[in-house]
């Protein structure tokens, strides 16, 4: 059995499957309740200003990729070559581009036990 966690949309699904026609009044009630969650959770969602910096930062990380498509860079060269990156640690950068990783924007590679980033464009 996977561990699931138990929803509060999952259990007021649950009960309404439990209580079916039984009391129209409880029915109608749990229906709006989960209408209420859906409503809640369709909310777009802001962004925090450590969130749009990093959106920044990783804009640029891809633009200087982009630019040197053919050649792969260390987390330290692209500390040192795009200026955004400037002072910033090498966790920060590393994690940024775990992301554009993730994304498919940039392509990882390891070479000679060094891992190396390129865009994946």
């Amino acid at each position: 059995m996977a561990n699931t966690k138990m929803t509060n949309k999952t259990a007021l699904t649950i009960a309404l499957t439990a209580i079916g026609d039984t009391n129209p009044e409880a029915t109608a009630k749990i229906q709006k309740m989960i209408e209420q969650l859906d409503k809640k959770n369709a909310a777009p969602r802001k962004l925090t200003a450590q969130q749009e910096k990093n959106e920044v930062i990783k804009t640029e990380i891809a633009t200087f990729l982009e630019e040197h498509a053919d050649e792969g860079f260390t987390v330290s060269d692209l500390l040192k070559a795009v200026p955004v990156l400037e002072g910033d640690s090498n966790q920060h950068a590393s994690a940024l581009l775990r992301q554009l990783v993730q994304a498919g924007i940039v392509a990882k590679y390891s070479e000679k036990r060094r891992t190396y980033f390129k865009f994946a464009g």
